[in-house]
């Protein structure tokens, strides 16, 4: 499941992914937002989805030009899953919100 994040950072579309995620899902929810400069998805401890996936509809949407930036936020102990996947141009992996919304934001 992906849901809007209330929280997020001011002028950052922000998501959050819990639970089972396909590129599909990733591809909805980017509609539901719009077009952003910039935009950030946080995995919640809980997700147990397909990173691969959450990756590529993320990937997917940043290169669609759905937002000049993409960031995706997840615990240390998924990092390893989704460096598989890679990062390039606008999208970037991060274990760190904070590190996140500074790139975000430079």
């Amino acid at each position: 499941m992906i849901e809007k994040m209330e929280d997020g950072p001011e002028g950052v579309a922000a998501l959050r992914a819990s639970g089972t995620v396909l590129k599909h899902d990733v591809t909805e929810a980017m509609r539901l937002v719009g077009t952003a400069d910039r935009m950030m998805v946080v995995v919640a401890p809980r997700f147990d989805g397909y990173m691969a996936e959450l990756i590529g509809g993320l990937r997917q949407s940043c290169e669609d030009g759905q937002a000049g930036r993409c960031a995706l936020v997840m615990p240390e102990d998924m990092r390893s899953e989704a460096d598989l996947q890679g990062e390039g141009g606008a999208f970037r992996i991060f274990t760190v919100q904070a590190e996140a919304e500074r790139w975000l934001g430079s």
